[in-house]
């Protein structure tokens, strides 16, 4: 094989996203390093794989949205801040020109993530109440009739997923605050039960339905279709009355564009400090990869 071989099979490999086939482009990446297509690196907060309350529970209610995402995805690159400190005391020695600093110990600070949720449609506004039911009941203890887990238990301990291996593989947490605003300069959705994918039909227009409308819904329908009115010159009342498909139960309304703030403290247990940390391991990345850890969970 010539040079000239060995420069267009390049050429070709780095063009294919640009030129190449549609097909080929969407199942291949776009340049050498990438991702393999099934690692979803997407900031996620999932709850513990083995657990069986809230979205993973028998009936989730309106949280089972979260269920096929696996917890909550974020659907833009939320603001992620994480503060690591080493703390030191100082010692303030007599006719001294300088204090003496003795270390005590290290620490990783509470976590604040900012994030913005949007909702185009009706299946996008369900999970969008779906998140923010999620986050309110994930600050909450297990407590009165609860009997699994037992009344008692802890706010439930949740996990950080994203942006590859080495930033937040399983990384345990605990939330202590959730802070959203309703803002008033958007748009209102219409979410709840019934809600359907976007551009997805309930049901087929080409097929005849019965009509089960009331004698008067019917009459105005015929009126309005013929162009005349009742004796007496004033036509039917309106009816208000919402798809049938649709609108069987209850629904809710969130804005468009939302905005949320979560805090939260990072999880270490004391047997994964005493027996599974070591420096060495932690700088050169392996107890950053929690999935691959027979223990489970990444250490911050």
């Amino acid at each position: 094989m010539s040079i000239l071989d060995d420069v267009a099979g390049y050429a070709q490999k780095t063009v294919q996203g640009l030129l190449g086939d549609i097909a080929t482009t969407i199942g291949t990446p776009t340049f050498e390093g990438q991702l393999p297509p099934q690692q979803d690196w997407r900031v996620r907060l999932a709850l513990a794989p083995n657990s069986n309350y809230l979205y993973k529970a028998e009936y989730a209610g309106i949280l089972s949205p979260l269920l096929r995402t696996n917890g909550v995805i974020f659907p833009y690159t939320p603001n992620i801040s994480v503060t690591y400190a080493a703390n030191y005391e100082a010692a303030e020695p007599a006719h001294s020109n300088y204090k003496i600093f003795q270390y005590k110990n290290s620490s990783v600070d509470q976590i604040s993530i900012t994030c913005d949720f949007t909702a185009q449609d009706t299946y996008e506004a369900t999970y969008l109440l779906a998140v923010i039911h999620f986050f309110r009941s994930a600050t909450k203890m297990f407590y009165g009739q609860d009997q699994g887990p037992r009344a008692g238990t802890p706010p439930p301990l949740c996990f950080l997923h994203g942006l590859g291996a080495f930033q937040f593989d399983e990384h345990p947490m605990v939330i202590n605050n959730f802070t959203y605003t309703l803002p008033t300069d958007v748009d209102y959705i219409r979410a709840g039960p019934g809600a359907t994918l976007a551009g997805e039909q309930t049901s087929d227009p080409e097929q005849p339905k019965e009509d089960t409308r009331s004698g008067l819904e019917k009459l105005g329908s015929l009126v309005r279709l013929a162009g005349r009115v009742l004796p007496g010159g004033n036509p039917p009342p309106p009816v208000f009355s919402p798809p049938r498909s649709n609108y069987r139960l209850p629904g809710t309304f969130v804005p468009t564009k939302i905005s949320m703030s979560i805090s939260a403290y990072p999880v270490v247990s004391r047997n994964e400090i005493s027996n599974n940390f070591s420096l060495r391991d932690y700088a050169n990345g392996q107890l950053l990869k929690g999935s691959q850890r027979p223990s489970g969970g990444g250490i911050w």
